[in-house]
């Protein structure tokens, strides 16, 4: 299965954008996340050559602005994609008259063939609650997670996925640790824990930081993934 990296924090060329937040088209269909800017992930959807009428479903990871700048353009130009969005963010964009189905997420649940979500996680968030989700991708390589933030802690998201699939390995975990914050001791232990439960691929970006990504590489020096605006990845 294949994933488009749309928008990221690096750009694999200059031709392509990055910023904050993150966008990734997964198997042609399942868009998880629009980034910060509606502008630069709609010029990286259209660099990329990406057909907006064949996604099937939007996923968002959290409400976060930072996470959904795009998704209005997006909508414009595809009606009939089917939204899968946490109860916090659920009154906003039926506020905003769209006329797609929009699906509040609670429990982990299949989207479409092989590709769940994690179901919501609560988490507390600078004082206030924030409900966030991840998305697992089984493929013959194993389970793939998407990560938007990890503001539950990525663990969090790990422990869900072995919960589903007791049998399948781990191949990647991609997207934003939330690691941006946290200093060496913590990342260190991440890493160890990630190494132990035995996680195959790494692929951090966006809020994971550059200090908690380069210590992580250390830890994955051959199965250090990159995610950067205008690639693609097979998993």
């Amino acid at each position: 299965m294949k994933v488009k990296i749309l928008f990221d924090k690096r750009a694999a060329d200059d031709k392509y954008y990055s910023g904050w937040g993150q966008s990734y088209l997964i198997d042609g269909k399942v868009l998880f996340d629009l980034g910060e800017s509606q502008e630069h992930v709609i010029k990286n959807i259209q660099e990329l050559g990406v057909d907006l009428s064949a996604i099937e479903k939007i996923v968002i990871s959290h409400k976060h602005w930072n996470h959904r700048a795009g998704l209005g353009q997006v909508l414009e130009n595809n009606k009939n994609a089917e939204l899968y969005v946490c109860s916090d963010l659920y009154q906003e964009i039926k506020d905003k008259g769209s006329s797609h189905k929009v699906s509040v997420v609670k429990d982990s649940q299949e989207i479409c063939k092989n590709i769940y979500t994690s179901g919501c996680f609560e988490v507390l968030y600078k004082g206030k609650s924030l409900l966030e989700q991840a998305l697992f991708i089984r493929t013959e390589k194993g389970i793939s997670i998407v990560c938007g933030c990890a503001h539950p802690g990525i663990l969090e998201y790990l422990k869900k996925a072995r919960e589903m699939f007791p049998q399948e390995k781990i191949y990647l975990i991609f997207g934003g640790f939330h690691l941006i914050d946290k200093d060496k001791r913590y990342i260190d232990y991440i890493a160890e824990e990630l190494k132990s439960l035995g996680v195959v691929n790494i692929g951090p970006s966006h809020c994971t930081g550059f200090k908690a990504s380069s210590l992580l590489k250390g830890y994955f020096p051959k199965n250090f993934i990159k995610i950067e605006s205008g690639l693609e990845i097979d998993i």
